[in-house]
């Protein structure tokens, strides 16, 4: 019903230039071109907001966003794109929320009774009433599948349904998604920002809380996992919507895991932890179906968990959705669900499809054929993507048929694997455009449905989104959606945990990735500072700047020193060497910050990043801001590609390691993830020093001028020595404060005691009161490097005029890390060794036998 609205008050202004579309529902104007009494309020507050208000909550909302680091992933899957948020919102009346959500509780009960019967008995395969090509040219159906056990039938616990509603208002459903929906965690997103970009509008309405919907398929899942672990299974920052699966991990409480994170023993799924395997009995899965199991499905190298299929088939692990679920999501099935519906529930359908013909019909073939211009041309089994997609790509056909020669071939090769789908105009609402004012666009929603302990329950909101094709803005949009009620609404808050926190100060419980990631981090973060470190002592000495002084060899002093440490090859170390003094300018950039050159600074800052980006929650907001600005630094071009250039960079990027280094140092918790970012630290700075050394003091004579400097200076120790003997370097002082000192941060001898130190603390290292393998390996080089006689290996004893004792003893330090670092791997990443059960974990073992 609408009824004319006064003007004035603004209101004029913010619909000043509104035009429904011909041929549309619009959601805000009625037939008679006046606002609907549902809206007439909220306009009336948004008029009232005035432009500067207006634009104000805009900018809240995108300020919102941008600090929750809301964002998806574009589909060539390498570029992160932001979420923009119109705050006008969407409203639904609720006589018309509630037959909608009651047709989708049925939709939901329908698919699972199909996934049901396609992987159990086949009744509907034997009857006919599904025909097989329907579902054996369906690449999401998993034939392994068939047999899967599933608790109380619920081979669907989280379903989605994309609607529209058609020019005489009817919603009707244009997709539905059983595999793994993504969106939800957006929608609980929009939610938020929204409440609090507009808070008196929000408030003033009495409108359904998403919290009690949250809350229901939590407990349900709590439930279903209540003796074990229970994970969100990803596939990592790579995927679309990985925002979104961190979210619902935090808010549900449930570790968000990658494939690398889990194994299978005894048919059972283990989630592996600093202390060993712990068993996992509920998986939340949000990857693909068949990236779930390398072994029975189709997963590419790195994804999946090997035997994942069997435990569940067993009945040994719950996964949500079901693996092979998405057989559901198929459009040629929208044309028998009226039928099905008859079948199996008894009911007719109460909300319905967009109208499809399935080409592997001859009937409905000839159909498609002959009504190509009015019909969008679409792969049965290909879902759109909602996140990148709103009305006007729902509504094309896909770019491979774009006409009826193009769907001729594609049917004479494989009609059953072809639909044509009627097109329809959904309904406009209203946004909020870049002149301040409202713009009717087409908009699709999704609407998410939950396996609750009372059955399938609809989430009172949605996704609503606009695509960029429609706005006239290129970029797509979402928009909050509120479900009104008559009855008074308890306001309840969706950031409220779902489950009480149990108090605790360690995180013993560390996922085996994070930890990885973490170590990794660390070796990263010191193998960037290494590099830069070096590369600077390079282009300081070709500047004339050195702090070590002239030194004539320095230019194949360095470049060796850069081949020996992995940082440039052979080949381009000779062409450096080549270019000479005058020439090297010309190769700064190819060996700086190229980044096609996989000897490259970038290559290695890259890998900063993407490592970081693994771990992301676990780094403070300002320390992320630094990585984000010292990995972007790289790509900045200077005018002339000088050494003075080089330089300057140079020195902005350790400014930049060293504030890392400040906030990781001060802001981090002293547990296990901080023992492992500093462990893998002190590795890789350990490697350093030995090649560093073996470098200068072996395989140059470091009695040359300049050479004990330079050694000193890659060391950061130059200005401790100065202050302490105040003579030029010797030998045996430069390797006491470089190899033995345990008040140098910079010494060898230094990071051995760290590492010691957290390895005496780590979980499983003191089974059965025994020192593991990795203590006595630590103790030992730390006690042979305490107890070394410096003037001994300061002194020539080969031939050759080489220091055999210093050579030996660095061999053996850096055999010694080797194994070390292979030892941490099996033992807390991998997880390779042997294992004994207490109580529900499995611990390791094998690397405690004395």
């Amino acid at each position: 019903m609408s009824t004319p609205l006064p003007s004035g008050d603004g209101i004029d202004e913010l619909l000043a230039g509104y035009r429904p579309l011909p041929g549309h529902y619009d959601e805000l104007m009625g037939p008679d071109g006046q606002p609907r009494q549902v809206w007439q309020a909220l306009l009336r507050d948004f008029a009232a907001m005035g432009r500067d208000l207006r634009d104000s909550a805009g900018n809240t909302a995108e300020g919102l966003l941008r600090e929750h680091d809301v964002a998806y992933i574009a589909a060539d899957g390498n570029s992160k794109r932001p979420w923009h948020l119109d705050v006008f919102p969407l409203l639904i009346e609720p006589e018309d929320w509630q037959g909608l959500a009651d047709g989708l509780v049925q939709r939901a009960r329908l698919l699972n009774a199909i996934t049901a019967d396609l992987y159990g008995p086949q009744q509907l395969l034997k009857s006919g009433a599904i025909p097989a090509p329907m579902v054996f040219a369906n690449p999401e159906f998993m034939p392994n599948s068939c047999g899967y056990k599933v608790r109380d039938g619920e081979f669907l616990q989280f379903l989605a349904f994309d609607l529209g509603r058609a020019p005489d208002g009817t919603w009707w459903v244009l997709s539905q998604r059983t595999e793994s929906p993504a969106g939800i965690g957006y929608a609980l997103e929009n939610r938020i920002v929204t409440s609090r970009s507009i808070p008196e509008q929000f408030n003033a309405y009495n409108l359904h809380r998403l919290a009690g919907f949250f809350r229901s398929f939590a407990d349900h899942f709590a439930a279903l996992g209540d003796q074990h672990r229970s994970v969100v299974l990803t596939g990592g920052p790579i995927q679309q919507d990985y925002f979104e699966h961190a979210l619902i991990g935090r808010y549900l409480g449930y570790p968000v895991v990658e494939s690398a994170d889990l194994t299978v023993r005894d048919s059972r799924v283990f989630l592996k932890t600093l202390e060993g395997l712990e068993r996992v009995d509920l998986i939340i899965r949000r990857i693909a179906s068949e990236h779930s199991d390398p072994l029975e499905l189709r997963a590419p190298p790195g994804m999946g968990i090997a035997g994942l299929l069997h435990a569940a088939r067993t009945g040994n692990v719950l996964v949500a959705n079901a693996i092979g679920s998405g057989i559901a999501e198929s459009l040629a099935l929208q044309s028998l669900m009226p039928a099905l519906c008859e079948q199996l529930l008894g009911e007719p359908l109460r909300v319905p499809g967009v109208a499809t013909w399935w080409c592997g019909d001859p009937a409905a073939r000839e159909h498609v054929l002959a009504n190509t211009g009015t019909l969008s041309l679409r792969h049965a089994f290909t879902a759109r993507h909602l996140l990148s997609a709103g009305a006007a790509e729902f509504a094309a056909s896909d770019q491979d048929l774009p006409d009826r020669a193009a769907l001729e071939a594609a049917l004479a090769m494989h009609p059953q694997d072809y639909v044509g789908i009627e097109r329809i105009n959904t309904s406009t609402v209203p946004c909020l455009s870049a002149e301040g004012t409202l713009r009717a666009v087409p908009m699709v929603i999704r609407v998410y449905v939950a396996a609750t302990a009372n059955g399938y329950q609809v989430m009172p909101g949605a996704l609503v989104k606009v695509s960029g094709v429609d706005l006239g803005t290129g970029v797509p949009v979402s928009k909050d959606a509120w479900v009104l009620s008559r009855e008074p609404i308890e306001p309840e808050t969706l950031l409220k945990p779902l489950r009480a926190a149990t108090l605790k100060r360690s995180d013993r419980d560390l996922p085996s990735k994070t930890a990885d990631d973490l170590f990794w981090l660390g070796r990263y973060f010191e193998r960037a500072e290494g590099n830069v470190r070096l590369f600077r002592s390079l282009f300081l000495h070709l500047s004339g700047e050195a702090a070590f002084g002239n030194v004539p060899v320095a230019l194949n002093i360095l470049t060796g020193l850069m081949v020996s440490l992995g940082q440039v090859s052979a080949r381009h170390s000779r062409r450096v060497i080549a270019a000479g003094y005058r020439g090297v300018e010309h190769e700064i950039w190819n060996v700086l910050f190229d980044p096609e050159s996989p000897d490259s600074l970038a290559n290695v800052l890259a890998n900063v990043a993407r490592t970081a980006d693994q771990v992301r929650e676990r780094l403070s907001a300002d320390a992320w801001r630094i990585i984000e600005r010292l990995t972007a630094m790289p790509r900045l071009r200077w005018r002339g590609h000088t050494v003075n250039d080089a330089v300057a960079v140079l020195n902005d990027l350790t400014e930049a390691q060293s504030a890392v280094n400040g906030l990781i140092h001060e802001n981090m918790t002293r547990g296990y993830g901080w023992r492992f970012l500093d462990l893998g630290r002190r590795l890789e700075r350990a490697r350093y020093i030995i090649r560093v050394m073996r470098e200068l003091l072996i395989r140059v004579d470091p009695l040359d001028p300049g050479v004990l400097g330079m050694q000193l200076e890659l060391a950061d120790s130059l200005i401790t020595y100065r202050s302490r003997y105040k003579t030029e370097p010797q030998l045996p002082a430069v390797l006491d404060l470089v190899l033995a000192d345990d008040t140098n941060p910079r010494s060898l001898v230094f990071q051995l005691g760290e590492m010691k130190n957290h390895m005496a603390v780590m979980p499983l290292e003191e089974l059965d009161g025994h020192l593991s393998r990795k203590q006595r390996i630590l103790i030992g080089m730390h006690t042979e490097i305490t107890l070394a006689d410096v003037d001994k290996l300061a002194g020539v004893t080969s031939r050759n005029g080489r220091r055999t004792h210093l050579n030996r003893l660095l061999n053996r330090c850096e055999q010694g890390l080797d194994t070390l670092t292979d030892l941490i791997s099996q033992t807390y990443f991998s997880h390779s060794t042997g294992h004994r059960v207490t109580g529900n974990v499995l611990k390791d073992t094998a690397d405690h036998a004395v």
